[in-house]
């Protein structure tokens, strides 16, 4: 249950669902919010329409035996809350990196994705600040930007960033970006998130960051797993963590981003239990069916860690025979055109896995 106040009324209600693993349907107040497939990452309900001023109740409800446990067993359910936000909203923080000509430097490139969820058309001044960790200001400033009935646009701008403040395992250096957004003279939502900026290359399996060629030193760990244990891991001489399939921990990425780990993250997919055959009837990997829920996944999995400095590469299976849907997942990660390889160990060879030197 949770409780809506007045101050909230002419706002935009979500819930956030962290995980379940297993497919589930969400309703508020007995009304259908909406059904999720792939239970192993981070879910966001537009619940606005559904709740009222006062008491409201929530129901999670995992299905079992899931569909999806085809793709990736084990239900639980994560971590749920319910954040209210303005009618123009701040949707998404990206982030881009490149070397500057010099070899020398960064350039930092930062879009702050706005939403209106309103009818008519809607001005709001987005500020913004990038605090170095010595609290001095790389750079601030505002913008001003008009969207019409709910649409989208990306605020962007630009920084260099000096060469010995890249996020590098050695001086996993972190910026703080503040983002504030205000309307006819209100501020209205207020933001605060760490950054860390640096470049991945690939050359012939060959990972470099910030220009700099690295060995991958790899161990597969579950995505559920104790900072204690990363930093011994560490001290051992491993510098990747490789993640199974499953629900991340939420200050795994975190922990890893401030102890300078680098991390590939895994698409929840593990078919090991259908098989091999690419016949009908045989692995999932093969069936036009399952495609959309394949893509998704990546997808997913993409979008919920890629702005994680320590996020070096993207996993999309695991155990999973090949075919179609893993075809065509690469094809559409591909797409984003992040310089970041996206591999899939399991793919013997064949074209839809970056290739990518590990120990």
């Amino acid at each position: 249950e949770f409780t809506m106040p007045f101050a909230w009324i002419d706002r935009e209600l979500f819930l956030h669902v962290a995980s379940a693993g297993s497919s589930y349907e969400v309703t508020v107040n007995g009304k259908r919010a909406g059904y999720v497939q792939d239970g192993a990452t981070p879910a966001d309900f537009d619940i606005t329409r559904l709740a009222t001023e006062g008491k409201n109740r929530v129901t999670v409800t995992l299905f079992a035996p899931a569909v999806a446990d085809a793709l990736q067993p084990n239900p639980a359910l994560g971590e749920c809350y319910v954040m209210a936000q303005p009618k123009m909203r701040v949707r998404d923080v990206v982030v881009d990196a490149a070397l500057a000509d010099d070899g020398n430097n960064g350039v930092l490139g930062l879009g702050i994705v706005m939403k209106t969820h309103s009818l008519n058309p809607k001005t709001t001044r987005v500020y913004y600040e990038l605090i170095a960790p010595d609290s001095t200001k790389v750079l601030d400033g505002y913008k001003d930007l008009t969207l019409d009935m709910r649409r989208e646009d990306t605020v962007r701008f630009l920084a260099r960033i000096p060469d010995s403040m890249l996020w590098n395992p050695g001086r996993p250096t972190q910026y703080t970006l503040r983002v504030k957004t205000q309307h006819e003279g209100r501020y209205m939502e207020y933001i605060e998130l760490p950054l860390g900026f640096r470049t991945v290359e690939l050359h012939n399996g060959q990972l470099a960051v910030n220009g700099n060629p690295v060995a991958l030193r790899t161990r597969e760990i579950p995505p559920h797993f104790p900072a204690e244990e990363i930093a011994k891991l560490r001290e051992q001489g491993f510098n990747t963590l490789r993640l199974l399939p499953g629900p991340v921990s939420p200050t795994l990425y975190a922990v890893c981003d401030t102890m300078g780990m680098y991390v590939i993250p895994q698409a929840p997919i593990d078919t090991r239990s259908s098989g091999e055959s690419r016949r009908i009837g045989g692995n999932p990997s093969n069936d036009p069916a399952w495609q959309g829920a394949y893509v998704e996944r990546a997808e997913n999995s993409y979008h919920t860690s890629k702005r994680h400095p320590s996020v070096i590469a993207f996993s999309l299976a695991t155990q999973s025979s090949n075919g179609i849907n893993l075809y065509e997942s690469y094809l559409d990660m591909k797409k984003s055109g992040d310089s970041r390889p996206f591999i899939y160990p399991d793919a013997a060879g064949e074209w839809n896995s970056d290739k990518l030197d590990m120990q």
